[in-house]
């Protein structure tokens, strides 16, 4: 399907460019579009506050081209996905992001490098602005910028001095072509609150997809997805953001949503990983909560995990949360702990390696200690819940075992984990 939609893009190439229409006004005068800084880029570990790993959500779409190219593929960092306005609607496109927590944002950078090739298709002034007021209301501009055709991580200024939960990019012109088709826009900048989540137990409407029904219990998630047949899955939060392994007979891979603050909505996607395609983009998940009581899901969380240390004799332990590079394990990740604990109960002759991973952003070392720390801290936790030691083995191997890339937020998250593994 994405190969059709590139070919059609490659004839919209040669469509006379529609007239640009005015650009949505701003509650502050617009100031003289700037051009890309030369100060440091961000590090890979800053937190880019618009970034669905981060939990944003996009509140108010703009119209695209098709499902294959929605604005949320701006936020998540995959530069081989894009945003596609539609037919010749390239200019004026409006976009709303509601981010995690109230920040403020002092650099942005953005992708325009796209492998359609198309120059005119590369998007050129773009406004953003902030409002801490609601979606619709209250904006005010911290950066309006020139954007080079086809290059990526092109870095500017914002104005950090304005604070908001709502982030809104316009559009203002492209290079000439029919449509506009955008790879990725970043911001870096500071939190300013810390959001408790409201609980997620219920049921929502999934976009063209059905049902998904959750229960949560600490920062463990159980639930089952009525399109993939019923399965039931087993995931974790972190914040404001769930992690699982999305499932069907025919589809497996990583899955990511994040939630709004008060639990109604969420936004996210997942990757096929099983084979399906070389580089899988992610296929959004979109939906909104129907009911607070979920409909019963076959199979217990207790009964998935046995199940996996059974035929697979590997499990990753979702929902395990430390502190911030600590070994200090949060209060959230005992349910699923418990659930360990249980099932080694039931199984005396069953014995663990509990494996320690992390992320690359520190130093091999560093990183050697805390998964050691980490790993040892899941094996105490278990034995004061009443499991000899001799049957748990603490492995820490830092990060020399990535599952995903460490270049961006969505792969270093999946990174840091503890996986427990049956001898």
């Amino acid at each position: 399907m994405r190969r059709l939609i590139f070919v059609s893009l490659l004839i919209l190439a040669c469509h006379k460019p529609a007239e640009k229409p005015a650009a949505p006004a701003s509650t502050t005068a617009p100031a003289p579009p700037a051009t890309a800084t030369t100060a440091a880029a961000p590090a890979h570990s800053a937190e880019d506050v618009l970034g669905i790993a981060q939990g944003a959500i996009v509140v108010r779409a703009p119209s695209s081209i098709g499902s294959g190219h929605l604005a949320m593929l701006m936020f998540d960092e995959d530069k081989n996905t894009h945003y596609t306005t539609p037919d010749d609607q390239p200019n004026g496109e409006v976009t709303v992001v509601q981010l995690a927590e109230r920040s403020t944002i002092d650099q942005l950078q953005f992708d325009t490098g796209t492998d359609l090739g198309l120059d005119t298709h590369a998007p050129k002034e773009v406004r953003v602005e902030m409002s801490d007021t609601s979606p619709d209301a209250g904006f005010k501009q911290i950066a309006d910028v020139t954007l080079a055709m086809q290059k990526d991580d092109q870095l500017f200024p914002a104005d950090g001095s304005v604070a908001g939960r709502f982030v809104k990019i316009t559009f203002v012109s492209n290079y000439g072509g029919p449509i506009t088709d955008f790879p990725e826009i970043r911001a870096f900048g500071k939190k300013l609150t810390a959001t408790p989540l409201a609980n997620l137990t219920g049921s929502y409407n999934a976009t063209d997809y059905g049902t998904l029904n959750l229960k949560e219990e600490g920062a463990q998630i159980s639930g089952c997805l009525s399109w993939a047949e019923g399965k039931s899955f087993i995931g974790g939060l972190e914040g404001h953001v769930l992690r699982f392994t999305y499932e069907t007979d025919v589809d497996k891979g990583p899955a990511i949503l994040a939630f709004s603050t008060d639990g109604k909505t969420f936004a996210g996607g997942y990757w096929k990983t099983n084979g399906v395609e070389d580089h899988p983009p992610m296929t959004p998940l979109l939906g909104t909560r129907a009911s607070d009581t979920p409909a019963n899901c076959p199979g217990s969380a207790k009964q998935e995990m046995a199940t996996s240390l059974e035929k697979e004799k590997r499990l990753r332990l979702y929902g395990i949360n430390f502190d911030s590079d600590s070994d200090h394990l949060r209060d959230e990740s005992k349910p699923t702990l418990d659930l360990v604990a249980n099932i080694l109960k039931e199984h005396a002759d069953w014995k663990l390696t509990i494996e320690g991973h992390t992320d690359s952003t520190s130093t091999p070392e560093h990183n050697q200690q805390l998964s050691d720390a980490r790993a040892n801290a899941v094996k105490s936790y278990l034995t004061t819940a009443g499991i000899d030691a001799t049957r748990l083995t603490p492995k820490g191997l830092g990060a020399t075992q990535p599952i995903a890339s460490n270049d961006s937020a969505l792969g270093r998250a999946a990174n840091r984990r503890v996986e427990v593994v049956r001898e």
